[in-house]
């Protein structure tokens, strides 16, 4: 074959080449981390509707085109579950389509393409202050007495997903309660180890414009209760906990956290006197906070 035969036979090559394979800068990403925007478009053959497929290093994502201009593109991601890798100014391999992810690279591209497409398992940290409000109470070896019971709490958790809607997280409490008697009034302190499990209605939260969730959960840990004259103290179980709430985010990073629930609380305290009393009571709670996706 001649030198020129080769070299035109390259250049065909490189020219296929280009046509599949195209590095492009992201020009924009929305909040969600579900659309994008490029800087091509109709007058590189771009039309609505046309998927491609976004490669860099280690990841690659479908998106197709929703709203083409001569020279720009906006995209949206073809899994709702999932989230843009990319962030404004990266730089990118375009494919004009989805066929040369399998095609050029078979195993390689098909462990990133499977790899971004499962969701990934989501990792947070919630810190709520709640207020609770009491609707029972009994007490071993004493007459009933009807009283006000009212507290403040602060707690944070570390939260993970387990499968899709469902996920546990693992806490702390601390907790001050004052009961208000016909004779006087009480202090009780509590601090509290908590799990809880939880269910997420991901299905309505295109209609929300958030995450409703149900839980439950438990939790153990130590008491105190104190008045003039009176001082004991004891271990606490919470068992069960039942809670209702909403995950409203502002990004993608942080969301709001409001819940409402009612619990069951048992403390086993010893008296200074060595005598020891039980106390069963039920709590309504309703809390506040933030939660920290990372």
């Amino acid at each position: 074959m001649r030198l020129h035969h080769a070299f035109f036979l390259c250049l065909v090559c490189l020219s296929f080449s280009a046509h599949a394979f195209e590095l492009i800068m992201i020009q924009a990403v929305s909040e969600t981390k579900k659309t994008f925007i490029t800087r091509h478009g109709k007058r590189q053959g771009i039309i609505e509707g046309v998927t491609a497929t976004f490669t860099a290093e280690n990841v690659s994502m479908l998106a197709k085109a929703i709203s083409v201009t001569g020279g720009f593109t906006q995209w949206q991601l073809i899994n709702p579950e999932a989230v843009l890798p990319f962030e404004k100014g990266a730089i990118v391999t375009y494919y004009t389509a989805t066929e040369y992810l399998w095609a050029i690279s078979p195993e390689s591209e098909r462990r990133k393409y499977i790899k971004n497409q499962i969701t990934v398992p989501m990792r947070s940290f919630v810190f709520k202050g709640s207020l609770s409000r009491g609707i029972s109470e009994t007490v071993s070896e004493a007459p009933a007495n009807k009283s006000s019971r009212g507290g403040i709490l602060g707690e944070a958790f570390y939260e993970r997903d387990i499968i899709y809607g469902l996920s546990w997280d693992l806490g702390v409490r601390y907790e001050r309660e004052v009961a208000s008697y016909p004779g006087g009034s009480i202090l009780t302190t509590r601090s509290m180890l908590i799990a809880d499990m939880y269910y997420y209605f991901d299905q309505l939260k295109d209609i929300i414009k958030g995450r409703l969730f149900i839980g439950a959960g438990l939790g153990y840990g130590l008491s105190n209760t104190a008045t003039i004259s009176l001082v004991q103290s004891g271990p606490v179980a919470m068992l069960p906990a039942v809670k209702i709430g909403v995950d409203l985010p502002f990004n993608h990073d942080w969301s709001f956290v409001g819940d409402g629930g009612f619990e069951s609380l048992q403390t086993k305290e010893e008296q200074e006197d060595g005598r020891k009393q039980t106390t069963t009571q039920t709590n309504f709670k309703v809390g506040f906070g933030l939660r920290r996706y990372f």
